[in-house]
């Protein structure tokens, strides 16, 4: 239990410096080129465990190719909405992806909408108007509504519920680990044959040539992350690890505040009241 209990903080830690990362990264270029570093650098970290255990699968590539175009698009979003707004303010919007998966899976996997599931939701709804905080709840959501990287953030975070009911299908048949590489693999190269097309490689050459170290960070949080949530499954449920693992976003606001100097008093409140939220979504 010690190491799943290690091994669920490194999460928590690496997804809240990770924000901070990808953001300043995204910064130092374009939001296409910083996504595919993010990708490509995190599937090599993941390479070398799922080969000494043997758990790549060809047969998982339909799946993941379906799930990882989905995940492409999200996750250019993602980086593009940390460019553009105060990652303070967009970062909590990323875990929104909780919300339209909770619908997703009500209508297609049919899970059974329950009243505590609507709560959760309402929930959700009301700690987010926190994170841009006016004079009514109704002012607040309409200035989530009204600022761009929020609305980029949200978009992204609904891609991503999609790519997550597809996965469904096979993280019941298949390694969770060998099935991570695979998806990351199939991302990278979405977005690479979109940088070819586009004839902007040496976007990504010169990014990676300005911030190195920026580049090398990021995908080393994004695989061993992963990593670190595969070891705590080992001897915790998911359904705690999940929403646990959700403490990031508390990470993210301090750093927000500490490195770019953020107001972050009323956005705690907010992520307070989401993370009662996401409990309540995934333990119900």
């Amino acid at each position: 239990m010690h190491l799943a209990l290690t091994a669920l903080a490194g999460r928590i830690t690496l997804l809240g410096v990770e924000r901070i990362v990808v953001k300043q990264l995204g910064l130092n270029g374009d939001s296409v080129s910083a996504t595919f570093l993010f990708f490509a650098l995190g599937a090599l970290p993941l390479l070398p465990f799922a080969l000494a255990l043997g758990v790549l699968d060809i047969g998982l590539v339909p799946t993941a190719c379906l799930s990882s175009l989905f995940y492409a698009v999200a996750f250019v979003c993602y980086v593009h909405a940390l460019r553009l707004g105060e990652a303070s303010l967009v970062s909590p919007l990323y875990n929104f992806n909780i919300f339209f998966l909770a619908l997703l899976a009500g209508v297609f996997l049919g899970e059974p909408v329950t009243g505590v599931k609507i709560g959760a939701l309402i929930l959700l709804v009301y700690g987010a108007s926190f994170l841009n905080r006016q004079h009514t709840i109704w002012a607040s959501l309409r200035a989530l509504a009204c600022d761009r990287a929020c609305r980029v953030m949200i978009a992204g975070s609904m891609l991503i519920a999609v790519g997550r009911v597809i996965d469904t299908a096979a993280i019941h048949t298949a390694s969770p680990l060998g099935y991570a590489f695979v998806l990351y693999a199939c991302i990278s190269l979405y977005i690479l044959v979109y940088i070819l097309w586009r004839g902007e490689w040496m976007n990504v050459v010169g990014l990676f040539r300005r911030s190195p170290g920026l580049s090398a960070l990021s995908g080393a949080i994004n695989g061993f992350s992963y990593l670190f949530l595969l070891l705590a499954l080992t001897q915790i449920e998911v359904s705690v690890a999940e929403p646990v693992s959700m403490l990031g976003m508390v990470v993210t606001l301090f750093l927000a505040r500490w490195i770019f100097k953020e107001d972050i008093k009323d956005r705690m409140i907010g992520v307070a009241i989401m993370l009662v939220a996401a409990w309540l979504l995934l333990a119900a």
